[in-house]
């Protein structure tokens, strides 16, 4: 249900200007001061600027299953939720049997969740806050009363259809006040119960919801219980014929004794046995449906939904399902609410002329942000009430109407800072725009710390989305640059698999060693490993740093092997040519050979061929002089050698 809401902007700019406004991730937009102009208005300051300062508006959502109280109403739904969707997809899926359980488990949740609200409403310390729990306590009592008839109607199947037991059952839970009375009363036997002011309308209210035996246990405690009007109730009560689907009498046989028995009660009546007392012989002509006792009836109850089981009870016993409609139209008539049937009244009414579209319209309209519509209509997808309408309506799909709901729900979760994952356990289930859905919102979510980023890149892996992940880990990995911690940026930039990131940050380590001297994060480059094989340049930085670790271990040898296959290879950056020829310097000048007579030449070429710069000229010029001296070392060396 679609409700208009105006919001007033507090600012003379947006006034004067006029607003726009923009969308950030799930439920917040901006809204700002914005003139708007032509395409060929000539570009030049607003009127407006700089008369005063510019302001951004933000404008939230109000999602009521954020507050704190309800987050174990999400949490526990959510577990129901993913149990039932296991459960249709087994072998031992069993629709009438399992949905049933799994209906009641959810009624069961909003159960423990209006006692919750129960307790809050007793700390509350202000007026507003009652109010908002009190507001809660009315929306969740409604979505309660509503899904449990929607079991009754539609999950429950009941043989040949009689609806009227669980219709009791359903008014008795929902209007507990006569039973309470009832219960306090009978523990307080023997004290003249007659003149407590809630005798006569407990004793009435009891029998509106089906419970003679307890009315007769009220009876008896009235002083004149002994008396024969008084005997002559309880005999009219205890005789009354009640239906049993299971007794093994037709509904014909049944409605025939009823006739016999209402005829009986009706000619005592009228033979003035119950008159000496007008409370009796009120509740003797309410038993037997006659009119004028009936329209005293009504002040007795709440509301028509709690009249219409009561109507059933002394009427109709054996009413179908399907006839219920035209019943509850008949008692919203005798109460007088034609024209003043609130929302809840709606949905009801909707739901016992099992017209499950309007049902599902109807229970929109109720403020729990979707709660309630999306796992009852996913009960009833499973269920197959859902393709009542697919006959009715040519392009209506089951099952497409479901996944939207779920996918609105899931959606909204992913907004909040800690239900974000219960959001995509909703999203996973709608098969075809959930993962769509994930991929767009995992990078919209707020990366308040590297924790939070590193299980949303999880779930993102777990689902394949590869683009996902590369985006997170590039993003913290620019973060930590930002920083200036190039180890954890590199850290994430190998997460993202993002070979130009990498290259950039192994650059970065490069430069920074040219400057300075010294390799940071030697603890990360040591344990490189396959990840080296991200980037040549990455490559690069690795073995280089593995012959930095052979020359402190003085494994002279292998460093000067290394270093060789260095300056072969292809991969070395144009600004380290030099920094790597002077590494050679020491190795050369080693009282020990390290380098053949032709390491040496390859050595002498590439000094011949590099561009000396100012700077480093006279510490290659010391290179020229150590190469020289180690050629003829080499030579000398190797003929002996021969």
């Amino acid at each position: 249900m679609d409700v208009e809401t105006e919001i007033l902007i507090p600012n003379k700019l947006c006034e004067r200007a006029g607003i726009s406004l923009a969308w950030k991730p799930f439920n917040e937009m901006g809204i700002f001061a914005y003139e708007r102009k032509h395409s060929g208005a000539p570009d030049k300051h607003s009127q407006h600027y700089p008369t005063s300062e510019a302001s951004v508006f933000q404008i939230r959502h109000d999602v009521i299953l954020f507050r704190p109280v309800l987050r174990k109403l999400v949490n526990e739904s959510n577990g129901t939720f993913l149990n039932l969707q296991g459960v249709v997809l087994s072998n031992s899926f069993n629709p009438q049997e399992d949905l049933l359980n799994f209906s009641r488990q959810y009624r069961s949740i909003i159960r423990a969740c209006l006692e919750n609200l129960q307790e809050d409403i007793v700390k509350a310390k202000t007026k507003s806050e009652r109010d908002e729990v009190q507001n809660l306590i009315t929306i969740f009592y409604s979505v309660e009363c509503i899904w449990h008839l929607c079991e009754i109607l539609f999950i429950d199947a009941t043989p040949g259809n009689v609806v009227l037991p669980h219709l009791l059952d359903w008014v008795r839970f929902h209007f507990p006040k006569y039973e309470r009375n009832a219960a306090e009363m009978l523990c307080d036997a023997g004290n003249a119960l007659e003149i407590k002011a809630e005798f006569w309308p407990t004793v009435i209210g009891s029998l509106l919801q089906g419970r003679i035996k307890v009315a007769r246990g009220l009876l008896r405690q009235h002083s004149a219980a002994e008396t024969k009007p008084f005997i002559m109730a309880d005999q009219c009560l205890k005789t009354m014929p009640l239906y049993d689907v299971y007794s093994g009498f037709s509904a014909q046989e049944f409605h025939l004794q009823r006739k016999h028995w209402v005829v009986d009660v009706q000619s005592k009546i009228q033979a003035k046995v119950f008159s000496s007392y007008k409370n009796l012989e009120l509740i003797m002509k309410i038993i037997v449906k006659e009119d004028l006792a009936w329209v005293e009836v009504k002040n007795y109850c709440e509301t028509w939904f709690e009249l219409l089981p009561a109507w059933l009870f002394y009427s109709d016993p054996t009413v179908k399902s399907y006839e219920l409609g035209n019943y509850a139209k008949l008692c919203i008539k005798e109460m007088g609410k034609e024209d003043k049937l609130r929302h809840i009244d709606k949905v009801l009414l909707a739901a016992m002329q099992y017209d499950q579209l309007e049902v599902m319209k109807e229970i929109q309209g109720i403020n729990e942000n979707g709660w309630f519509a999306t796992h009852l209509i996913n009960i009833l997808y499973h269920s197959g009430q859902l393709s009542v309408i697919e006959k009715e309506f040519e392009k209506f799909s089951g099952k497409a109407v479901q996944e939207s709901f779920v996918l609105d729900y899931g959606t909204m979760l992913m907004g909040h800072k800690s239900l974000w994952q219960v959001g995509l356990s909703y999203l996973d289930h709608c098969s075809k725009d959930g993962l769509n859905a994930i991929e767009l919102l995992l990078p919209r979510l707020p990366l308040e710390n590297e924790l939070k980023c590193q299980k949303i890149i999880r779930e993102a892996q777990k689902r394949g989305l590869t683009h996902t992940v590369q985006f997170l880990c590039k993003a913290q990995g620019m973060k930590n640059v930002k920083r200036g911690r190039l180890g954890t940026a590199l850290t994430w930039a190998l997460k993202s698999q993002d070979s130009t990131f990498v290259s950039l940050l192994a650059d970065k380590f490069l430069r920074e060693y040219a400057e300075h001297g010294k390799l940071r994060n030697t603890d990360l480059l040591f344990n490189l490993g396959p990840s080296m094989l991200a980037s040549d340049r990455l490559i690069f930085l690795g073995k280089y740093y593995e012959f930095h670790k052979l020359y402190q271990e003085r494994q002279f040898k292998e460093a000067g092997s290394l270093l060789i296959k260095l300056l072969e290879s292809k991969i070395i950056p144009k600004y380290f040519w030099y920094i790597l020829l002077l590494e050679a310097i020491p190795l050369l000048e080693s009282e020990d050979i390290i380098f053949s007579s032709n390491d040496t030449y390859m050595i002498i070429n590439l000094l011949e061929g590099y561009e000396m710069d100012e700077k480093v000229k006279s510490k290659l010029n010391i290179l020229r002089l150590a190469t020289a001296r180690n050629l003829s070392r080499a030579i000398l060396y190797e003929a002996e050698v021969v």
